[in-house]
């Protein structure tokens, strides 16, 4: 998923009613007078008579099916962002997006595939000292830091991290798994390939890149345990701007299944030693940040908090409120239209 740039992501959980009253407080607003870009949905309002098509298409041929499904959630992204003026249309195997050229960069961001995950880390190991690839909407990777009583900051340069799945932690996997964690190599920029790999991964374990800890922590690959609680139980995502110096985050919060099956993950993680202590939050098969786990947390939510400019902040949130697109897309041509 192609984020706009967001580093220095942290996780804030509510993990029970007295919890959520202080998470109300501290973060609930979210579009209050003190808030940077206050009043509502937001617009681009400009002279620039310039539209830009968009056209994405499918890894593989999409059927008539997927692209009705995938147009549909667009729409709903362009509803959710407030754009203006922005016409989504189906064709054979294709998808069109058509909107103001000086939205462009949103346009080609409605593609963004939305698999959000919650995984148990199995093992993680940082792999030098190149910068990590920043988050986006087809690649999330961002430094993660617990942030409340129920998640524990990793303090930098302090991974306590195995190299590699032991056999308490690949299973009867344990060679396989060994081998593509050796082999992942997450210095490079570009989407990993782990990602459609993670995708179709649901119920296995995989390899993955991201990051975790401090803005200068090198990027970390880590094998993750399968998806424990999948972001299609995410009930809703909105941006809202903290008061107390969390800035723009995303605030999720989950169906009763999600919550109940949130509640049973972090219930089984606290009580392992690091790295099995942590929970890799994935998006599109890169970990945003993995903050140790210190209590089962049962609130039925969570706060995606860090560097977010409203912008980013608000194309996350419609991202997931939407639901993952049906099958993978990318843009396939870009084309800017004469003025008329």
């Amino acid at each position: 998923m192609r984020l706009s740039r967001a580093p220095h992501r942290a996780l804030l959980l509510c993990a029970a009613a007295t919890v959520l009253a202080a998470c109300s407080a501290s973060g609930s607003t979210d579009r209050s007078a003190g808030a940077p870009g206050a009043g509502g949905a937001s617009s681009t309002v400009t002279a620039d008579p310039r539209r830009s098509v968009v056209t994405f298409t499918g890894e593989t041929a999409l059927g008539a099916e997927a692209v009705r499904r995938t147009a549909d959630r667009m729409r709903a992204r362009v509803k959710a962002l407030g754009l203006r003026d922005v016409r989504v249309e189906e064709g054979e195997g294709r998808v069109t997006v058509t909107g103001p050229t000086a939205d462009e960069k949103r346009l080609t961001e409605l593609g963004a595939a939305g698999r959000l995950g919650f995984r148990p880390v199995l093992a993680e190991m940082p792999v030098g000292t190149a910068t990590a690839p920043q988050p986006s909407p087809s690649a999330s990777s961002g430094q993660g830091r617990a942030v409340t009583e129920g998640l524990r900051p990793r303090a930098a340069g302090s991974a306590s991290a195995s190299a590699g799945p032991g056999p308490a932690q690949g299973g009867s996997a344990d060679a396989a798994l060994q081998a593509r964690f050796a082999a992942l190599d997450c210095s490079a920029r570009e989407r990993p390939a782990t990602e459609r790999e993670a995708a179709a991964a649901v119920r296995d374990s995989v390899v993955a890149c991201g990051t975790n800890g401090s803005a200068s922590a090198p990027p970390t690959k880590f094998v993750l345990g399968p998806t424990a609680v999948d972001g299609s139980h995410v009930a809703s995502a909105r941006a809202v701007y903290g008061k107390q110096g969390q800035g723009w985050l995303v605030r999720l919060s989950f169906d009763s299944a999600g919550a109940r099956d949130f509640a049973a993950l972090t219930g089984s993680l606290y009580v392992n030693t690091p790295p099995q202590n942590e929970m890799a939050i994935v998006m599109d098969g890169a970990v945003i940040s993995a903050p140790s786990v210190n209590q089962q947390l049962s609130g039925g939510g969570a706060d995606i908090s860090g560097s977010f400019t409203r912008e980013s902040a608000e194309q996350f949130a419609a991202t997931l409120g939407s639901g993952a697109l049906p099958a993978p897309v990318s843009v396939a041509e870009v084309t800017r239209l004469p003025h008329e």
